[in-house]
């Protein structure tokens, strides 16, 4: 069973890295920049497979390296903020006037929140920060550098317990200079805090199967993983994708001993308990935090808001992105009276009928265009730096955005090939465990097969490729090029 899912997952993560790339190359409009990064793409790809000579020496303090790593990623983020002022727009400005109003006490867009609860999740966290630093653009994005320390932090915790220090560190030292994980500092956005907090659970996950054997303590460590992912889905609904990675790992991947066919029922069926105590947490959970947020701001919460991101995600006419065409529609329906679970609803069922009236190849290419916007570039923070750029800005970004883009989908294309090659290059060496950012990944994309598409949504996805990477780098037993000797 276990090498059949391995082998399941190596195929279709090849053919979403493959079509992905062959979509990156094949722009809708032909261009000499894109063929040239193309082709530089793949020869810093095929380049990269033949460095992990350079890690065979042994490292012998790799705290100290660690430390040196952490404060070398420092360097480039705090002179982009320095450089980089962007006024707060859209939805980043909706998180920021959120947190600033609940820092004094106040609440704004209550119709807002109750129809998008996860909205007063990350607002929430910001107000407590604001409460101690100051209600100010600045301290969101200080923050965001803290937190992507942290994360860096965890991916060399990540790389650790999947392999040695040694993968640890090179995770920690591809995301310490990942371009875009440098330009979104600027901005005020949910993602830094919920990537830290995903990848800190999925830590934590690890370790609890790792170490804890005693039911009782599992029983309760799971309990607390429901907890965790329930109140995650107030930061962002995509929690529920690491909860299922979880799941779906811990039932089918994690072996916890050898067994016969007799025993392994048996196992399967205390496994699925559970799994089945985790999601009884994770309900409960989002269930009372739902009932709270439904409170506070004065309107029933709508339980599942899913259904205006289907409706948009299944939009033809702009690719799966946000429209304005949709989002007019809220307006008339709140004026109606009608409860926020009710439009959730029937955002649904216009977001089904678009699929309805689909066929496959409208299907098929609303899929290709949705796949370009979210995972075909990995340089939207630029776009929206130079969107909302403020006057007090020390740099012009429209003067450099050229090769600053250039560098940022470079570096995002050798490293999303890399996560692949790894399956290949370091055939037998790939930890079991490691799978689980597989199903993460490949969770994400599934999911915005439907729903709504940005690029900044797989945001959490990057730091989960830089292990991914790392692993080519330690495990890679593949040359291109042998000498005669061998």
């Amino acid at each position: 069973m276990e090498k059949i899912i391995k082998k399941i997952f190596m195929i279709v993560f090849s053919i979403f890295v493959c079509v992905t790339f062959i979509l990156f190359v094949i722009q809708r409009e032909f261009s000499i920049k894109y063929l040239i990064l193309s082709v530089l793409v793949l020869f810093g790809a095929v380049v990269s497979l033949q460095l992990h000579m350079l890690f065979k020496k042994e490292i012998n303090n790799p705290v100290l390296l660690l430390i040196l790593i952490a404060v070398a990623s420092l360097v480039p983020r705090i002179i982009w903020v320095l450089l980089v002022h962007v006024i707060p727009q859209s939805d980043f400005y909706t998180y920021h006037s959120l947190a600033e109003a609940l820092a004094q006490g106040n609440i704004l867009y209550p119709k807002f929140i109750s129809l998008f609860p996860h909205v007063l999740g990350y607002s929430k966290v910001l107000s407590l920060v604001y409460t101690v630093f100051g209600a100010r653009p600045e301290t969101a994005v200080i923050f965001n550098i803290v937190l992507n320390l942290g994360i860096l932090f965890l991916l060399y915790t990540l790389g650790k317990l999947f392999y040695d220090e040694k993968t640890g560190l090179i995770a920690a030292l591809i995301y310490a200079f990942w371009p875009s994980q440098i330009f979104y500092n600027a901005l005020v956005l949910t993602e830094p805090f919920f990537t830290f907090c995903t990848l800190f659970v999925i830590v934590l996950y690890l370790v609890i199967i790792r170490n804890i054997k005693k039911p009782r303590c599992l029983i309760l460590s799971f309990i607390g993983i429901g907890v965790a992912a329930g109140l995650l889905k107030y930061i962002r609904p995509a929690s529920v994708i690491m909860l299922l990675s979880i799941m779906i790992h811990y039932l089918f991947l994690h072996q916890t001993k050898t067994v016969s066919n007799k025993e392994r029922n048996k196992l399967y069926l205390y496994k699925a308990g559970l799994i089945l105590i985790i999601l009884i947490s994770y309900s409960l959970t989002s269930s009372f935090i739902l009932n709270r947020i439904g409170h506070r701001v004065g309107f029933e919460a709508a339980g599942n808001s899913s259904g205006f991101y289907i409706l948009v995600g299944l939009s033809q006419e702009s690719e799966g992105r946000w429209n304005q065409e949709d989002s007019s529609l809220l307006d008339p329906m709140i004026s109606q009276g009608m409860t926020s679970e009710n439009m959730q609803k029937i955002y649904s069922d216009m977001g089904i009928e678009r699929l309805k009236n689909m066929n496959l190849l409208s299907f098929i290419q609303l899929q290709i265009n949705k796949n370009r916007h979210m995972w075909g570039n990995d340089c939207k923070g630029i776009s929206y730096a130079q969107n909302s750029i403020s006057n007090t800005s020390h740099i012009s970004i429209s003067k450099h955005s050229k090769w600053l883009i250039f560098i940022a989908d470079g570096y995002y294309f050798v490293f999303l090939l890399l996560s692949c090659a790894a399956f290949y290059v370091a055939r037998g060496k790939l930890a079991t465990d490691s799978y689980i950012l597989y199903l993460f990944i490949l969770g994400t994309v599934a999911a915005h097969m439907l729903v709504e598409v940005h690029s900044r949504y797989h945001y959490t996805a990057v730091p989960l490729l830089c292990v991914l990477a790392a692993a080519v780098f330690t495990r890679n037993r593949y040359t291109l090029f042998r000498s005669k000797s061998e």
